[in-house]
């Protein structure tokens, strides 16, 4: 698996920092990063980048596309999670309170057969703008997307009507909608 002289396979250090590997594995890799201060290096940088992610995510200052798993996660580790689903093409009132740490919303689409994914968000305050995300990750057998935008941002909105559209393209470039979803923000009231 792990020659002498080489260093770790990034992808190999990822899978070991998610718990992924096998208990062989795990053993190898502990015992190489004992041994060798690069990848020891690396393997550090991994989990200070990791800690600076949850940072950002759980103050609220980035947006991004997520797994339900990791909400999962978030959830059982007591993380107070304001979650939205919204069907495939529909709408949905909506709200942020003070004690809300994460902003989740389930975004019903149909999936299958596609093979890369863009995210496009408009304000009804400024329709002329975007924001983008290409090459979102996505789970094609659970017919969603979870969008998580950033919190911080959505508590300073003005009511409005924020409009989501998720793009397919194909391997041709193609770009086509296969869905929208309107999100009916109202400051929160208390």
């Amino acid at each position: 698996m792990i020659e002498a002289g080489e260093h770790l396979p990034l992808d190999v250090l990822l899978q070991d920092w998610l718990g992924e590997t096998d208990p062989d594995t795990r053993a190898a890799v502990d015992a190489h990063l004992m041994a060798c201060d690069a990848c020891g290096n690396l393997f550090d940088d991994m989990l200070a980048l990791g800690r600076g992610v949850r940072t950002a995510l759980l103050a609220g200052q980035v947006f991004t596309v997520a797994s339900a798993d990791l909400l999962d996660r978030l959830t059982q580790q007591g993380v107070r999670v304001r979650e939205y689903r919204v069907p495939h093409n529909g709408s949905v009132h909506c709200t942020v309170a003070p004690e809300d740490q994460v902003l989740a919303s389930r975004l019903e689409a149909p999936l299958d057969g596609v093979q890369r994914l863009a995210l496009v968000e408009r304000s009804s305050l400024a329709p002329d703008r975007a924001a983008r995300a290409d090459d979102i990750p996505f789970d094609p057998p659970s017919g969603e997307v979870l969008y998580l935008p950033s919190i911080a941002r959505v508590r300073t909105l003005a009511a409005q009507t924020l409009q989501v559209a998720l793009l397919a393209t194909d391997e041709t470039g193609t770009e086509r909608e296969i869905g929208r979803y309107q999100f009916h923000h109202r400051p929160w009231a208390g």
